[in-house]
């Protein structure tokens, strides 16, 4: 399980690495931010459900399910510790985005 953790956070930070670069070396506008963030988490979920999926080859619906809870909560704790947290529809569908992808990942993991 630790091996995975660590297989999920490095994925977490090399896609969020890409995303800084390409924010710092681009003029981005700040409509592009949210959904740039949307795509990368979602992204994560998806590979992250996967391995551990194709890992334990059982559950995948369950399986991308907590990652995508997992995922949702790492948003909502750092949104609060940075004060940029507000319940509307945009975090609302974010949540959606990354549990799809999570559950998606997980199901595909499983099956292949």
């Amino acid at each position: 399980m630790i091996t995975y953790l660590t297989v999920c956070i490095a994925t977490l930070i090399f896609l969020l690495c890409i995303a800084a670069f390409t924010i710092t070396r681009i003029d981005t506008p700040d409509y592009i931010l949210i959904p740039l963030t949307t795509v990368l988490l979602t992204c994560s979920s998806f590979i992250d459900s996967f391995i551990l999926a194709k890992t334990y080859k059982e559950k995948g619906f369950i399986t991308g399910m907590a990652v995508g809870l997992i995922f949702t909560c790492l948003i909502t704790v750092v949104s609060f510790k940075y004060g940029l947290f507000s319940f509307n529809e945009i975090y609302f569908s974010k949540i959606c985005a990354v549990m799809f992808a999570g559950i998606l990942g997980g199901v595909v993991g499983v099956n292949i």
